[in-house]
């Protein structure tokens, strides 16, 4: 049996549950083949291929790409379809509308498996567990406690079949699940979806995500690792010990990572120094403790987070720092300090978002509630990097956070007088195409040499994408 996979669109790291998804299907006797819909026609793919299912691996972006392509397929092709990933798992409701034969909602392995075998014996699958079809909800199945149970997954699928095979930075994933539950986020959507359904934070074995990297190493071009866990570790625990030694002996390669700044600490910074990190990424939020735990929800322990920035860059690691602008109740002075903080803590690049309360999450209901979105409030996460919607700041208000998005990074590294006009710029001109330029070129620089270390050959494969 052929199965297809698609996607909405391939950026520079492939989905990985895809490639496990693969590994599923292989097990079970099936040939796997690969679309993007960014490089490749659905319709002519399924001609050429003729699955027997094509299988959506769909993000919180790119739902209506997907449904516009299967509609277009499903007329001149026959097969059979289903949808996984962010978007059927946290908006479930849109079943209806996607046009495919079934949803699979959350961790996918076992409900695929399970839907394949039933499509190669022709036996109806709707009473599989994860799956919702037109005549079932079912519910989820416990979480898979041991990762190290689930087959090595298929990266030649993607990487084989796309320019990812000649770039230098490759991604992967050493845990699944967060252990937080931030009011902007669709994680606590999940918490609650798998309440006592076993341990959401698990890990795979040190050895097995060595091998996995060796693997793709030794077979495609790699300089560079990221790891794209939502947080990599949180202290130096044997397996992390395990790891650095490992990884520093076997692969040793620049990497990055996500961390959670209140949890850093001396004996991280030294296990990840020995390993080979290049740069992290953090995640402030808020400079406003208030704005920061009561309406983001990241409750952090109380630290000096200026301090702590400053303590990762004496390890000789780059810092990556988010910030969100324009969040409910946030205060412009908010916002502007988020320039300063940057500024005292030396940041090697700033990142500057805008707030988008996504449906589904505990945000979207306090926005509703406190009148900063109206109910039929459409936004979708290109908010991140647009002039905020929300119905509680001023015009004006808007276009100074705007200016923060996109000139806060460059005003955060000017001296004396050049950042004080900075930020009389920032305060009183109108966001433009210049703004935009100059946003563009800093990232550029800092994201091929400061925080990924890529060769100057990659800007070329960047440009295409």
């Amino acid at each position: 049996m052929k199965v297809l996979f698609c996607i909405a669109q391939l950026d520079f790291a492939d989905h990985i549950a895809i490639s496990y998804l693969s590994a599923v299907a292989k097990n079970v006797n099936c040939e796997t083949f690969f679309c993007s819909l960014d490089s490749s026609d659905l319709s002519k793919e399924a001609a050429r291929i003729k699955p027997d299912v094509v299988a959506y691996s769909v993000n919180i972006q790119g739902f209506s790409d997907i449904v516009a392509a299967h509609k277009k397929a499903i007329e001149s092709n026959s097969f059979i379809s289903i949808m996984g990933g962010p978007h059927p798992t946290f908006s479930p409701w849109t079943f209806s509308e996607s046009g495919v034969d079934a949803y699979c909602v959350g961790e996918g392995e076992g409900a695929f498996s399970d839907f394949l075998q039933r499509v190669i014996n022709n036996q109806p699958f709707d009473d599989i567990a994860n799956l919702i079809t037109k005549n079932a909800s079912n519910s989820v199945r416990p979480l898979i406690d041991d990762l190290a149970t689930l087959p090595s997954p298929d990266r030649e699928l993607v990487l084989s079949n796309s320019f990812l095979k000649d770039t230098p930075k490759k991604t992967f994933y050493a845990t699944r699940g967060c252990p937080f539950t931030c009011s902007y986020c669709c994680n606590n959507y999940y918490h609650d979806l798998y309440k006592g359904k076993g341990a959401i934070v698990r890990r795979f074995p040190v050895e097995n995500l060595i091998r996995e990297i060796e693997s793709v190493k030794n077979n495609y071009r790699t300089t560079f690792i990221k790891f794209g866990d939502d947080l990599f570790t949180m202290k130096a625990d044997s397996w992390f010990v395990e790891f650095s030694q490992k990884y520093a002996k076997r692969i040793n390669l620049p990497f990055n990572c996500f961390l959670r700044l209140d949890t850093v600490d001396d004996e991280l910074l030294n296990l990840l120094k020995q390993a080979g990190c290049y740069s992290v990424h953090l995640s402030v939020d808020s400079v406003s403790e208030r704005i920061r735990e009561k309406v983001l929800g990241r409750r952090m322990r109380k630290i000096n987070i200026v301090e702590t920035l400053r303590k990762i860059q004496s390890y000789g690691i780059n810092t990556w720092v988010n910030y969100m602008l324009a969040a409910p109740e946030s205060t412009l002075e908010d916002d502007l300090n988020t320039i300063k903080m940057s500024k005292q803590a030396k940041v090697t690049y700033s990142n500057f978002s805008t707030t988008v309360p996504m449906k589904g999450t505990a945000l979207y209901d306090y926005s509703i509630k406190h009148g900063c979105i109206k109910s039929n409030y459409n936004d979708d996460m290109t908010g991140c990097v647009r002039r905020s919607t929300l119905s509680c700041f001023s015009e004006k208000e808007k276009d100074i956070r705007y200016n923060i998005f996109l000139l806060g990074c460059l005003v955060s590294k000017l001296k004396g007088p050049l950042y004080n006009l900075g930020l009389f710029i920032i305060k009183n001109s109108k966001p433009n195409k210049f703004y935009k330029k100059i946003k563009q070129i800093l990232y550029n620089y800092y994201i091929m040499n400061k925080i990924f270390k890529l060769p100057k050959k990659y800007r070329k494969i960047s440009n295409k994408r």
